[in-house]
């Protein structure tokens, strides 16, 4: 597995470079408005649940690495309340017909976000369990990457509205060690895992899948703050 986690962390330094990351780290903008794209994320915030309950998780399970993802998957099945949580404290759950949200959740602006889950539950099915272990690897990498970011942001909006956030903050970071959690000596657990030379092409390529998705997602949320910016803000002050 080694050779996989060193494609992951090359991958993590790579994604760590997208613009939407050097953006939220402009302390010259608006902290308000360097998470202004966060709508955006619904359908991953809300998706990946699910996509941790009804794909990732399988139970029961004798297998010591099927057993290590349903852990983690117990530990990332209820981060979404966290994220509505912050819409609210954001100013972001402000009246809207149903219609447009549906619209809005459904439409152009979101459309890489929603292929998130969906394309990572197609990778995982059917796939080994240490494949499956190698595209959580991913996830959390893509997720350390962005949490290090708004949890920077949510610090320098917490000194102006007095309100902790708990999806975007420092708490989400905490818990997401960048690694999958519930196993003492993680890291060198899965670095030692020895795969087969089939197991290992297929590691490979589901991180290299679960980071393309990701950046074109990334991209979208760029493109929808830049538009923001450039027309009315959507928080209210």
């Amino acid at each position: 597995m080694k050779e996989v986690l060193e494609l992951v962390e090359k991958r993590k330094q790579e994604f760590a470079q997208l613009p939407l990351f050097d953006f939220l780290q402009d302390s010259s903008i608006d902290p308000m408005q360097r998470l202004a794209w966060s709508p955006c994320l619904a359908p991953f915030a809300m998706g990946f649940g699910e996509l941790n309950k009804y794909d990732l998780r399988k139970e029961p399970t004798n297998d010591p690495i099927q057993e290590l993802i349903n852990k983690h998957t117990y530990e990332d099945d209820h981060h979404w309340a966290w994220f509505l949580e912050d819409l609210e404290k954001l100013g972001l759950n402000y009246s809207m017909k149903f219609s447009d949200a549906m619209r809005f959740f459904w439409g152009e602006e979101t459309k890489k976000t929603r292929q998130i889950c969906h394309q990572i539950a197609l990778y995982a099915f059917q796939a080994e369990p240490v494949v499956v272990l190698a595209a959580l690897e991913a996830i959390e990498a893509t997720g350390n990457v962005a949490l290090s970011c708004t949890a920077k942001v949510s610090k320098e909006l917490q000194q102006i509205t007095h309100k902790n956030y708990r999806y975007f903050g420092a708490y989400h970071l905490y818990v997401e060690t960048g690694h999958t959690t519930g196993t003492d000596n993680i890291e060198q657990l899965i670095a030692s895992i020895q795969l087969t030379e089939e197991q290992k092409a297929k590691s490979l390529e589901i991180v290299e899948k679960v980071f393309e998705v990701f950046t074109e997602a990334v991209h979208e949320m760029m493109n929808y703050a830049e538009k923001q910016r450039k027309n009315q803000p959507l928080i209210a002050k």
